[in-house]
């Protein structure tokens, strides 16, 4: 089985032999460790507003590696007295919406205690928090927008409960800002390397690559070679039947098993100049390149060619809706870790003091409150779970690491909220082929860095809110969401400061031969060796040649830089290349989240759809069997 593909929600030097040290201390976390096993964490104490390397950042993944690459886990544990209606491990969207639905549905009274490895709560949905010149800004460390045509009834309900307010989100960001209007204008950065000089060109490329608007002249504009720009011409235009030679019944079947590279190469003749001006959007949203993205996987996320098929003219019937608004996806200002802060602020209240999305966007939570001995509630941060299972027909032990010192707490129920691939490693009493299926999939590596600029006026000068970059090492470059909300505002002044964000994939190009799981394993070597210091080069040596000529001085310009490293990012889709079609309900994340005892599964993973709605929607499907 396979859903239907949307657009991502993108759109949301680590010690790799760390199996062959020893386990204590068990982390590099300095904070000390109370006697109930919670982090001491006083008033100062503010992730967001940390730095450099951030994600899976030191102190965060070490006991997990130790675990799943030599099987290490501690030979004795402190038991905590307090049993808990439900233990939840993993405090992403996921974990923080199941913990809202139980208590929501159990009654205020029940007892719920949330682990997580991090520093910070939100899984993926991480707030980057910055102080220039007297004034917050802002950015997203990861999950970034909500596509609500895609949200399940159950979903869009549970964030209207929680606060999310649709419309108001939607007017509080501009209209040409691309992670919140699809349709909006972009740039396209050509680099020297590759095009032989640095430019960026500005349009409607969306209307572009559909072969709309006035494609020709925007198609010239590039400057390519004149073969490249009259085959790409030919290819938008529709002019041209690509698969003359394959019947009407094959088309299909031959665009999901031949990679868009291959198509570009053999069928439309472009050079590695033309072909590449069309991988940043396919890199970005499923993490591999046209390689390894099909042609139909490759045009629904809206690269040139869906003209150029030889199918039959529409009927006339449009599929665009009649509401412009329909595909709009409403952004924050620190994208979906403002979703996880709503979460916290219905499940510990006194954390924020906040009673809207408005109040909550620049309000500074007080992360002292998050685990106290006597709250309903209680999330505790730095705490890597090793170890999961059903003791009886009542209880489940899970075992945790905080600090250097290893805890054991209990719980009548536990909803495992981390990734499918931790899960094996956790329950080794699991049946092996579930283990299988859970192992099966391999999450998609990637990088978010967000930017701090002394000044905006080079980039604002360069005439777009969003770049991609074609042959560069980060794809896609952007603003911050320029999204004003409550006592937060973005200003737009060219000698003010601003945040710009940009994603890297780390996965290599490959040849085709390899799977994307394999290329997602190579990418997650690969960020997990580079260092803070490599990717700042890379970061100052795109911005120079993207924003140059326009004024930018790396060395005066750039004020602070946090890189959020996710070596298990997005969870895995199925891809027509690599992948098979499984019958419904015999897909691996279908048979892999199974409940197993009183444990039950709830992560993106197990909808094998990496969006901030399947990770509810999940939490909703967890949350019911942990109730029946």
């Amino acid at each position: 089985m396979r859903d239907k593909i949307t657009r991502r929600d993108f759109l949301n030097g680590a010690a790799l032999s760390v199996a062959a040290t020893a386990l204590a201390p068990y982390s590099s976390v300095t904070f000390g460790t109370t006697g109930n096993g919670a982090i001491s964490s006083g008033k100062d104490y503010y992730p967001p507003l940390l730095t450099g390397m951030r994600g899976s950042h030191k102190g965060s993944f070490e006991v997990a590696h130790a675990l799943v690459m030599g099987g290490q886990r501690p030979e004795q544990y402190e038991p905590l007295d307090d049993i808990y209606d439900l233990v939840i491990v993993g405090g992403g969207i996921s974990g923080l919406s199941a913990a809202y639905l139980y208590q929501q549905q159990m009654g205020p009274e029940v007892k719920i205690l949330v682990l997580d490895n991090h520093d910070d709560f939100g899984g993926h949905a991480k707030r980057n928090e910055f102080e220039s010149s007297g004034k917050m800004l802002l950015g997203p460390g990861g999950s970034l927008n909500l596509e609500q045509s895609a949200f399940s009834a159950g979903a869009y309900q549970v964030l209207e409960d929680i606060g999310v307010d649709f419309k108001a989100l939607q007017d509080a960001g501009p209209d040409d800002y691309v992670l919140s209007n699809g349709a909006a204008p972009y740039g396209i950065y050509l680099n020297k390397n590759l095009y032989g000089k640095d430019s960026i060109v500005s349009g409607d490329w969306g209307s572009t690559w559909a072969g709309a608007g006035d494609y020709k002249a925007m198609i010239k504009s590039l400057d390519l070679s004149k073969t490249d720009t009259s085959r790409l011409i030919a290819l938008v235009s529709g002019e041209k039947d690509y698969l003359p030679d394959i019947p009407l019944s094959d088309k299909e079947t031959y665009m999901r098993s031949t990679s868009y590279a291959t198509f570009l190469n053999e069928r439309v003749g472009l050079s590695k100049q033309g072909a590449k001006l069309t991988e940043p959007w396919v890199r970005a949203i499923w993490g591999v390149g046209i390689n390894s993205a099909s042609i139909m996987e490759a045009i629904e996320l809206g690269a040139p060619g869906a003209n150029a098929m030889g199918f039959p003219e529409s009927d006339g019937e449009s599929d665009v809706p009649e509401d412009p608004n329909a595909y709009r996806s409403p952004i924050f200002p620190d994208g979906n870790a403002s979703v996880a802060r709503l979460f916290v602020n219905k499940l510990i209240p006194q954390v924020a003091g906040a009673d809207s999305m408005e109040e909550l966007v620049a309000s500074r939570f007080d992360y002292s409150q998050l685990d106290l001995q006597d709250a309903p509630v209680r999330i505790r941060l730095n705490s890597t779970v090793v170890n999961v299972a059903n003791r009886g027909s009542d209880l489940v032990d899970i075992s945790y690491v905080s600090g250097d010192r290893a805890f054991r707490v209990q719980g009548r129920h536990c909803i495992l909220a981390g990734y499918n691939g931790m899960i094996p490693h956790l329950c080794p009493d699991l049946p092996e082929a579930q283990k299988q299926n859970l192992a099966y999939g391999s999450k998609v590596p990637f990088i978010s860095a967000n930017v701090v600029l002394k000044t905006s006026a080079p980039v604002r000068k360069s005439g777009a809110s969003l770049y991609v970059c074609a042959d560069s090492y980060f794809e896609l470059v952007t603003h911050a969401p320029p999204v004003n909300l409550g006592a937060y505002t973005v200003s737009i002044k060219p000698d003010d400061p601003m945040v710009l964000y940009m994603l890297h994939m780390p996965a290599p190009e490959g040849d085709g031969k390899q799977s994307g799981r394999d290329l997602c394993r190579l990418g997650r070597h690969n960020i997990m060796a580079t260092s803070f210091a490599d990717y700042e080069r890379e970061i100052r040596h795109q911005l120079i040649g993207m924003f140059g000529e326009a004024g930018f001085d790396a060395d005066r310009d750039i004020e602070a830089i946090t890189i959020n490293r996710w070596s298990h990012g997005y969870a895995y889709e199925y891809m027509d290349l690599h992948d098979p079609r499984w019958e419904p309900g015999q897909a691996p994340h279908e048979l892999g989240r199974q409940p197993f005892g009183r444990i039950s599964i709830a992560n993106s993973d197990s909808e094998a759809y990496a969006y901030v709605q399947s990770a509810i929607d999940a939490s909703i499907r967890a949350v019911g069997e942990v109730i029946s």
